[in-house]
């Protein structure tokens, strides 16, 4: 129960934010209370004093008694109606305080998930399915919403209706009131047995969701791969088990939550059934009048179904505790570069930026004793060109995320310009390392603002002039709305030509010292791949830049290329160095040229450029 309800404490902040609201809600929820306390009196009035001879007394002698029985009945339908339409108003009033509240809650604490998602390491969402992250968003971040309800805003209600009703009900007849206090005991019973099955049985309704929602996800992201190759009907037969799973799990909690319902049906209907006896035997004794009975029957309806909305919260904590799990999971989640307390900007730490990056014996790994990269040391000089060959898996790509911290090593250290990246704040150091990657990353945005992505607040003539640079100013131009054209999601409506100078643009506006490139030419056809680069080529110039190299002939270019093999530098050189040495980069070049030569022959065309390492390897 501790761990419970420290759970909930972690989303109280959220709660905190709103108490404005919260205090309305209670003031609203008093005024509710009164008036449901007050809703079966004027029934009571026109049974005892319109139609039948009680005798009144108190405040109500002098009018009752001049009143002629018409004019009694009138006034209590007119009361009871009065009394009904302002406890409506309450209820919706309340209702309203609470959504508004209650979806601000949400809202925050979405934001906030979103945020630390968006910080969490490279290797966390190399683990996690982007269709259990949007799960836990859209899904689960309502759960602040339903603790709230469940701990603060429900409990507050029933609790005022339960003391003002049960009060009122013990003036009339404190036996009755007792015999259906008596059936609590039971409610609470039931709400604490079925209390764990229903957290138990949420968890598992709420992973069954995420499942359809991540087989959803891949499949409309890989639609040409799933169109290509017709497989439509499996990726539909693989949604309709994933579905089948997830309509089981709920049918399953609705019929754990019927049983609750049921159970606590019998329970008030048995406390009811001896409240209507009682009752009725002491009408029929002359200790208590019709209308009092009438009044206090409405009561006991009141006050058991208040109790079965209190002990309800029971179960309804312990099923929202299976998403207060799913969202602490993110929110508590230290799977992230960490920035030191004491961090610095680049700027103040290294007055003149120049780019050099060495890797000073650098070990990793993305599991415990399962190192990718092995005691690496490596200095890259400011301006240089350093190119990165190697099998797949080998580390090129580990290695080179160090420099922007998307990683940290386990041992060793990466260094700036001399200063451990780790001492540096995360913003400046980034600021400072740009990325053109295979597959270029667009938003569904303008064009504008896909270029100044990193630099949102830049002037549009700074835009057009690294469009112009990047070789995309042409094409850019020729559209309907030029650079406020709106494309498609992942650029979907460019071709891949236009996607990567759009890509270069927006690297050649970050003015970063450190440029990394990951074969951003691989995909692109002989002419296209000229284009682009020409624009690489002035990305380049004066940085310092870093290939990952698929292709020998781009690892060419470079001014130095170094071969990585099991997570270790094995060799390192320019191209005619390495040739000579007739080490593994040899081997990759000559089966690569055999590779060239065969495609020519047998496609009587230009060829390719030739096998990646990768596929040496193979």
């Amino acid at each position: 129960m501790a761990s419970t309800i420290r759970k909930y404490l972690s989303l109280a902040g959220y709660v905190r934010r709103r108490w404005k609201a919260l205090v309305l809600i209670v003031v609203l929820t008093l005024l509710s209370a009164g008036a449901a306390a007050l809703q079966p009196w004027p029934l009571k009035v026109m049974v005892d004093f319109a139609l039948d001879d009680e005798v009144a007394t108190g405040w109500l002698a002098t009018w009752i008694d001049a009143a002629a029985p018409a004019t009694i009945i009138t006034w209590a339908a007119g009361m009871a109606l009065i009394v009904y339409v302002l406890g409506v108003v309450l209820q919706i009033s309340i209702s309203w305080c609470w959504g508004v509240a209650g979806e601000r809650m949400v809202y925050d604490l979405a934001a906030d998930m979103f945020d630390r998602m968006q910080r969490l390491s490279l290797r966390f969402h190399a683990r996690s399915h982007v269709g259990d992250s949007l799960s836990r968003l859209t899904g689960d971040s309502y759960c602040v919403y339903q603790a709230c309800d469940a701990l603060l805003v429900t409990p507050v209600h029933q609790l005022l209706t339960i003391t003002f009703i049960a009060l009122v009900a013990f003036q009339l007849d404190p036996m009755l009131t007792l015999v259906v206090l008596g059936s609590t005991p039971v409610l609470a019973g039931v709400a604490v047995w079925f209390g764990p099955r229903l957290k138990e049985r949420s968890r598992l309704i709420r992973e069954a969701q995420a499942r359809v929602m991540s087989h959803v996800h891949q499949s409309l992201s890989a639609l040409p791969v799933v169109q290509a190759f017709t497989a439509e009907p499996y990726s539909r037969q693989r949604y309709d088990q994933l579905a089948g799973d997830a309509a089981l799990a709920q049918r399953r909690g609705a019929f754990l939550k019927d049983g609750l319902t049921m159970i606590n049906g019998v329970t008030t209907s048995v406390a009811l059934s001896i409240v209507l006896y009682a009752g009725g035997r002491q009408v029929l004794a002359g200790a208590l009048n019709v209308g009092s009975l009438l009044v206090f029957l409405a009561y006991a309806g009141s006050l058991q179904g208040a109790f079965q909305k209190l002990f309800k919260t029971y179960g309804q904590i312990r099923t929202t505790e299976a998403s207060v799990d799913r969202v602490l999971a993110i929110l508590h989640n230290d799977e992230r570069v960490r920035e030191a307390d004491d961090a610095v900007p680049l700027a103040e730490a290294v007055p003149a930026v120049r780019g050099r990056i060495a890797f000073e014996d650098v070990s990793f790994g993305y599991e415990p004793g399962q190192p990718v990269l092995s005691d690496v040391s490596l200095t890259v000089e400011p301006g240089e060109c350093v190119a990165f060959v190697g099998p797949t898996g080998a580390g090129k790509s580990t290695l080179v995320s160090l420099v922007p911290r998307f990683l940290d090593p386990w041992t060793g250290r990466v260094t700036f310009d001399g200063v451990d990246v780790r001492t540096l704040t995360l913003l400046s150091l980034r600021e400072q390392v740009t990325l053109v990657l295979q597959q270029p990353f667009l938003m569904p945005i303008s064009i504008a603002d896909n270029i100044a992505y990193g630099r949102p607040d830049a002037p549009r003539e700074q835009v057009v002039a690294a469009a112009r640079d990047a070789g995309a100013d042409a094409f850019i131009t020729r559209l309907p709305e030029g650079y406020d054209t709106v494309i498609g999601e992942r650029g979907a409506t460019l071709s891949g030509g236009e996607k990567q100078r759009i890509a270069i643009a927006r690297a050649l506006l970050s003015e970063a010292a450190v440029v990394i490139l990951d074969e951003p030419t691989s995909a692109l056809d002989v002419e296209t791949e000229r284009a682009v680069m020409a624009g690489l080529d002035r990305l380049t110039a004066g940085r310092t830049t870093f290939i990952i190299a698929h292709r020998l002939s781009t690892a060419r270019r470079a001014d130095r290329i170094v071969v990585v093999d099991e997570g270790r530098i094995v060799e390192q050189g320019t191209h005619d160095q390495l040739m000579r040495s007739e080490g593994l980069y040899y081997r990759f070049h000559r089966l690569q040229h055999d590779d060239a030569i065969a495609g020519d022959t047998a496609s009587d065309g230009p060829g390719d450029a030739g096998a990646s390492p990768e596929e040496v390897a193979r």
